[in-house]
């Protein structure tokens, strides 16, 4: 909600601002701009979700306020919603279900919305609800280890990744190539300009899976802390519409006479490829840097790689 407060959310109005020729009109309602506030409160699909939650006594306030002052009244206050329920937890649940079900409509050829979204919304607050209220749902923090794994023999791994930076509103990517004894090969890091950060993601493995054609590596493993860019390029995800050009141009990749796998890591299994392409921020011009040695500030981390260190990442489990 920090996001959607600050206006951040990759709505069609957003993107447009970013010249890449995409319409800022509302996909749902095909009239307004997809802004922030229409995607979750204005549009059609939205509103009749709204009326059906909001008490009938705090309707006319609830449209009337701008974006920012919307969101932190609705969490802030302590109104309450049908039957008695928290105000704050049913707002919280119902942006994010509308903002869910938006994305699944664009992403997924065969989703269909609730037919009773209010009855889905409020079962969560319900589930919420007892979670807070049963002592036996504890949820207890698990730590597990994860770290960079040398390929196969006669394989080379590609660690690709992508980076947002809010400050300078550019985006960025890099990677690297290493072989099966864990050796650095070449690394890359390109500046990339103004685009979402799955869009930094796509750009870095597409030139890092071209880098690797191009040098012969005939045997490949990808890695990416992205599981949704892996699914989209193994077509676990169903695109409504057109995919991604670079989504295209990976898959085209695939078609050349090689052996290419996929496999989605965590980010405490590819800090590598995250400093380089954080590194692409320093760099000037927006074309691609290939290092065929690792730049000093690197060289930590690819120590802790190819001794195979771990670091701790937190699960919750629930009993």
């Amino acid at each position: 909600m920090w996001i959607a407060a600050h206006e951040r959310l990759l709505t069609n109005y957003r993107r447009s601002k970013w010249g890449v020729g995409i319409s800022p009109t509302c996909s749902e309602c095909n009239r307004d701009n997809e802004t922030t506030l229409h995607v979750l409160r204005d549009c059609p699909k939205a509103i009749q979700i709204w009326i059906r939650l909001v008490p009938s006594n705090q309707i006319t306030n609830f449209f009337s306020f701008n974006c920012r002052d919307w969101i932190f009244k609705n969490i802030n206050n302590q109104l309450k919603g049908i039957q008695k329920r928290k105000w704050t937890t049913t707002f919280l649940v119902a942006c994010w279900h509308i903002w869910t079900w938006r994305n699944k409509s664009i992403f997924e050829d065969d989703f269909q919305r609730p037919s009773n979204p209010t009855y889905t919304i409020l079962k969560m607050v319900d589930d919420i609800d007892n979670c807070n209220h049963h002592s036996m749902n504890i949820s207890h923090g698990n730590t597990v280890f994860i770290g960079w794994k040398k390929p196969q023999e006669g394989w080379v791994t590609l660690n690709c990744d992508g980076a947002y930076k809010d400050t300078l509103e550019l985006a960025g990517c890099g990677g690297l190539l290493r072989d099966s004894n864990g050796r650095w090969l070449t690394g890359y890091s390109r500046k990339i300009g103004t685009c979402d950060a799955l869009s930094a993601e796509m750009w870095g493995m597409y030139l890092g899976m071209q880098l690797a054609w191009r040098n012969g590596f005939h045997h490949l493993q990808v890695e990416s802390d992205s599981k949704i860019l892996v699914d989209m390029i193994m077509g676990n995800v169903k695109i409504n519409g057109k995919p991604p050009i670079l989504v295209c141009r990976i898959q085209e990749l695939l078609k050349l006479n090689w052996q290419v796998q996929f496999k989605h890591t965590w980010r405490e299994g590819n800090r590598s490829a995250d400093w380089l392409a954080n590194f692409s921020f320093s760099i000037n011009s927006f074309q691609i840097h290939v290092m065929e040695t690792p730049p000093s500030g690197i060289s930590n981390l690819l120590f802790d790689d190819i001794s195979e260190a771990c670091m701790p990442r937190n699960i919750r489990v629930t009993i």
